[in-house]
């Protein structure tokens, strides 16, 4: 790795022992605490001011934060969870980070190939692409890119594709990770055209503030929505830099469009409390 990371990271990777292998994910003691909620679909439709005027909708399926094997049977939660996700026919498929569990106990984790032979299953006419969260680069990054890549889903480390629908060019631009900030991000996001539209594939919604104004969404993944929701509170803390509005759902500020996914996984511990596991469908007009 490039970058040393946090001391925090690098216990729990020692604790947590990767790399993991095999697609056992009975949790143990854990079992049964450990069922995933059943997960919702958002859909959501953006207008996104300067975008071209396509004949329909950019359809995008948007699954992030998956932690597989956080969740009691995850390798065949995820398998359904794809499968539902391929029937919406989406246009593009977009994946936000933080592909394995860490958590050091319990059990259950699966390996990055397994989890990127589930999101391949997701078929779309433009292609999948992924970037890489905090949990993956703990992991490591190597090995969980090579994994998606041999899947057949282009891991955006820093850079930017490009796409072609209705005619019109998109550049999607990958910023990773979550816990190590790099120059090349920003000069990623500083190099943003108000000329050329594009998706952000950013795994941590800080980096909504340093986005300009212009013809350019936003997708974040990260905060679990929280993942724990009081009632009369709400959410307490997103683990993330960004401010708590930025915890969950579409944002439009000052000319900037974000969406905020729930993701469908769990860190810490196996357990979410009034905000549900979530993948988005997202359709994009020009507006």
């Amino acid at each position: 790795m490039s970058e040393r990371r946090p001391l925090s990271e690098r216990l729990i990777r020692r604790a947590a022992r990767p790399p993991f292998g095999g697609d056992r994910t009975g949790k143990g003691w854990l079992a049964s605490f450990a069922r995933a909620q059943p997960h919702v679909v958002v859909r959501q439709r953006i207008e996104a001011p300067g975008w071209p005027k396509f004949s329909r909708p950019l359809r995008i399926a948007f699954l992030t934060d998956l932690h597989a094997g956080s969740h009691t049977a995850d390798a065949e939660r995820l398998a359904a969870i794809a499968a539902e996700a391929a029937a919406m026919a989406p246009d593009l498929v977009l994946l936000g980070g933080d592909y394995v569990n860490m958590q050091p106990f319990g059990g259950g984790r699966l390996p990055p190939d397994i989890v990127a032979r589930a999101m391949a299953r997701i078929e779309a006419p433009l292609g999948a692409f992924a970037v890489l969260g905090n949990h993956d680069y703990t992991y490591g990054e190597r090995e969980v890119a090579a994994s998606f890549e041999a899947a057949g889903i282009a891991v955006l480390d820093h850079v930017r594709a490009t796409v072609t629908f209705d005619g019109a060019a998109l550049d999607i631009v990958g910023v990773p990770d979550a816990h190590v900030v790099r120059d090349r991000a920003h000069a990623l996001l500083a190099g943003l055209s108000p000329q050329r539209p594009a998706i952000v594939l950013a795994h941590d919604p800080v980096w909504f503030g340093h986005v300009p104004a212009g013809p350019f969404v936003t997708l974040a993944g990260h905060t679990h929505g929280g993942q724990i929701r009081l009632p009369g509170l709400g959410v307490i803390m997103n683990s993330s830099k960004a401010p708590l509005r930025w915890s969950q759902g579409l944002i439009v500020e000052n000319g900037r469009t974000m969406f905020v996914s729930a993701g469908l996984g769990t860190s810490s511990v196996p357990l979410r409390i009034g905000v549900p596991p979530e993948y988005a469908l997202l359709d994009i007009g020009g507006g």
